[in-house]
C-alpha cells in the first residue's frame, strides 16, 4: 500500500474517530499492519498519528470549554507514566503475544462501543465514602472513584504504549459509566488525554529505537488535517449512533487479525 493511499485513509479515520474522543490507534495500526509495516514498527507510527489527530481536535474541544483540566489532570497521570513503559518495553515482547493482545482489546473496544449507553453506575453509590471525589463542573456533578478509576487507567496506559492503540478506547466508557461523566464533556476531556498518553508511549519508543519518522510524520499531516475536521463536525454529531457503527468496523477488524494470525 502506497504513502498517499495510506494519508487518505488516516485522514477519513482521524476525521471519525475525532469526532468521538478516541486516538484512532484501533484502527491506525491494524492498517499499519496490512500496508506491511510489522507489529513492532506500527505502534510508534501509530502513536504519532494519535498525537497528531488528537491535538488538533483538542484545539477545538478547548475552545469550547467542554474540557474538564482537572478531572484530566488527577486521572491521567499514570496512564502516562505507564505508556512510557509500555512502549519501551514492547520491544522485548514476542510478535504473536503482541498481535493476540491487540486482538483482544479490539474485540473488547468494540463490544464497549457496541453497547448502548448505560445509566452511569455511580448515581447513588459511594457519595459518603472518603475515595470518591466529587466534582461539579460546569453545573454539572458527577462522581470518581479513584482507586478504581487509577488502576484502570495505569494499565490502560501500559496497552497504549505498547500496542499504539488510543487510549480513549477505555477512557471513554471509564468516564461515561464509572464516573457518571455526560458525553460531550467526556469526549473533549478523553481527547486531552489521548494526546498526554499517546507522547508518553511514543517517547518509549523513541528511547528504544523503534520509529519510523518520515513514514510517521507524512501521515500524521493528514491525521491533524482529519482531527481538525471532525472535531468541528463533532459538535453536532450523534455520538452514540457513531460510537455503535465504529465498534462494527472495529470488531470486523479484530476477526480479520485472528484469521490471520490463526492461518
Amino acid at each position: 500500500m502506497n504513502l498517499p493511499l495510506l494519508a487518505a485513509i488516516f485522514f477519513a479515520i482521524s476525521s471519525v474517530v475525532s469526532m468521538i474522543g478516541m486516538g484512532g490507534g484501533t484502527l491506525y495500526v491494524p492498517i499499519l499492519l496490512f500496508a506491511g509495516f510489522t507489529i513492532k514498527q506500527a505502534p510508534a507510527i501509530s502513536l504519532i498519528l494519535i498525537l497528531g489527530t488528537s491535538s488538533a481536535a483538542l484545539f477545538t474541544f478547548w475552545r469550547s470549554r467542554k474540557v474538564d483540566w482537572k478531572l484530566a489532570l488527577v486521572i491521567d497521570p499514570p496512564t502516562d507514566v505507564m505508556a512510557f513503559a509500555g512502549g519501551y518495553f514492547s520491544a522485548l515482547i514476542p510478535e504473536a503475544i503482541l498481535k493476540l493482545t491487540l486482538i483482544c482489546i479490539l474485540m473488547i473496544a468494540g463490544a464497549l462501543m457496541l453497547k448502548k449507553r448505560a445509566k452511569p453506575l455511580v448515581q447513588t453509590a459511594g457519595k459518603n465514602r472518603s475515595w470518591y471525589w466529587h466534582r461539579d463542573f460546569d453545573g454539572i456533578k458527577y462522581a470518581v472513584n479513584l482507586p478504581l478509576v487509577l488502576t484502570a487507567t495505569a494499565l490502560t496506559g501500559v496497552l497504549s504504549g505498547m500496542l499504539g492503540i488510543s487510549g480513549g478506547i477505555i477512557k471513554l466508557p471509564i468516564m461515561v459509566l464509572l464516573c457518571g461523566v455526560p458525553m460531550d464533556i467526556a469526549v473533549a476531556t478523553s481527547t486531552v488525554m489521548v494526546a498526554a498518553t499517546a507522547l508518553s508511549g511514543l517517547a518509549g519508543h523513541v528511547v528504544n529505537g523503534q520509529v519510523l519518522w518520515s513514514n510517521g510524520l507524512a501521515l500524521a499531516a493528514a491525521a491533524v488535517l482529519g482531527g481538525l475536521l471532525g472535531s468541528n463536525i463533532s459538535l453536532k454529531t450523534d455520538k452514540a449512533k457513531l460510537k455503535r457503527w465504529f465498534g462494527i468496523v472495529v470488531w470486523l477488524i479484530a476477526l480479520r487479525l485472528l484469521i490471520e494470525l490463526i492461518v
